[in-house]
């Protein structure tokens, strides 16, 4: 039943927001309609939430936030629900892994991300909103940090491949403890095993006492595919992979025709 609906999540990058980092006047107006209907609204991201902070802020979201691809659930103001970390031994063996095919890579902590000093694509991710990173000259000047790495991610915009074959000698060396996930062409993500958008979805939903049919999901790239498949509705964007438009139930307009927005306005009757 529609009217059953309680929780709506949004993936950020290409969904919530346009390819130009805006949150549109018709987008924000549709979740404030969600939340005085009591429909509680929620985003799960792969940043963390000094990058959003401002959007969640805006948009007065009060209910538990996935952050770092499922690394982390907390609340706008910081208090934690969920914290999982790569293991240290794993995190090393990635950046070594990494290091010897002279990758480019970013890791994240809770508050901010770090990366090396030289890398050519340390900057990529400025056009999607940041966030911007610490530079460090080697891997081990972070010392005692290392032992607290969320996420490692790889990044290369030039060429798709180096990010493939990445994946597959990480397969290969690492066979357990992590998780691959392509979450936009240009990164290769690595975090726990078991952790994900949706795993996080799932806990944050036990936690609201809120029923799998009762939630709508909308995103674009891979690393939303288990959430869009645990959703009750689970719906993709006409700019996400075709790999999630496969899983989802809908395949709506893009981010940038304000996708999401039309679709819940319909489906919810919020004229």
């Amino acid at each position: 039943m529609k009217s059953d609906i309680r929780l709506v999540c949004f993936d950020v990058d290409h969904t919530l927001l346009t390819d130009q980092q805006e949150l549109t006047y018709k987008t924000k107006q549709t979740i404030f309609d969600l939340q005085a209907r009591g429909i509680k609204v929620m985003i799960a991201t792969g940043k963390n939430l000094a990058a959003v902070q401002s959007l969640v802020d805006e948009l007065g979201m009060d209910d538990p936030l996935i952050f770092v691809n499922g690394c982390l659930v907390q609340y706008r103001d910081g208090r934690e629900v969920l914290h999982e970390e790569l293991r240290p031994d794993l995190t090393r063996r990635v950046l070594a892994l990494g290091s010897r095919q002279q990758m480019d890579m970013m890791l994240y902590f809770v508050n901010d991300t770090v990366v090396k000093a030289g890398g050519i694509f340390n900057n990529a991710l400025e056009r999607y909103g940041g966030p911007t990173p610490r530079i460090v000259e080697e891997w081990q000047d972070l010392g005692g940090e290392l032992d607290h790495v969320l996420k490692i991610v790889f990044i290369h915009s030039d060429d798709r491949r180096c990010l493939e074959e990445m994946a597959e000698i990480l397969k290969k060396e690492i066979p357990q403890g992590i998780d691959l996930c392509f979450s936009l062409p240009i990164l290769l993500e690595i975090h726990p095993e078991g952790v994900s958008k949706g795993a996080a979805l799932k806990k944050v939903a036990k936690m609201l006492d809120i029923p799998m049919k009762s939630i709508i999901a909308f995103g674009d790239g891979e690393n939303d595919l288990e959430m869009i498949q645990y959703a009750g509705i689970g719906v993709a964007l006409g700019n996400a992979t075709p790999t999630l438009k496969a899983a989802a139930a809908y395949v709506i307009p893009s981010n940038n025709e304000e996708g999401p927005a039309d679709f819940l306005i319909e489906y919810l009757n919020l004229h």
